[in-house]
């Protein structure tokens, strides 16, 4: 008897693909992951500073208005002006740092996404392999059994026991591709 034919596998090839593009979006989605970690703390010293600001500016006008008159007024004014710039210089700053962790966020969560979708792919590649290499198994078992030129039984030649393993086969067949129909 000659050895069992073995099924050519291509699917090692595209689970291969989707393990490297698996692979360089993780690499990708931890330097965002970084770049978020170091933007939002960025964002919060900025949201500190543009607080810290107009809490500046609010105690040096009440100051103001209590003091209106006297030595310390100039200086008080003089406060009160530097608060009134940083203030908008903070707030414009603070609101560009939002912006871009915005836009890291939404592209951190496509990422996410989209490895989500690569996973699901492999699962479904390693499944419908699966499925190929039970149907190889089952047609050899089924020729062997049938006595067909792949794998001849001697002596069995029974047209109703042929005729009901190809039905079998057929019955596999519609069944594995329901299957994968019903899985997509």
């Amino acid at each position: 008897m000659g050895e069992p034919t073995q099924v050519n596998d291509n699917y090692a090839q595209f689970i291969a693909r989707l393990d490297t593009a698996t692979e360089n979006l993780s690499n990708r989605r931890q330097s965002l992951n970084k770049s978020l970690a170091i933007l939002t703390l960025l964002a919060d010293q900025n949201r500190a500073g543009l607080e810290a600001w107009v809490q500046r500016r609010t105690n040096t006008s009440k100051l103001l208005a209590e003091h209106s008159q006297g030595p310390e007024t100039d200086s008080l004014r003089e406060l009160l002006e530097v608060a009134l710039r940083m203030e908008p210089m903070f707030r414009n700053r603070t609101e560009r740092i939002g912006q871009r962790l915005a836009l890291l966020r939404k592209r951190s969560d496509e990422l996410t996404k989209s490895l989500m979708e690569l996973e699901k792919s492999k699962v479904k590649l390693d499944s419908s392999r699966m499925l190929a290499q039970e149907r190889d198994n089952l047609s050899r078992a089924v020729a062997k059994l049938a006595g067909t030129p792949e794998g001849s039984v001697g002596g069995l030649s029974d047209a109703g026991i042929l005729d009901d393993l190809k039905k079998a086969r057929e019955a596999i067949v519609l069944a594995e591709a329901l299957l994968e129909v019903k899985g997509k």
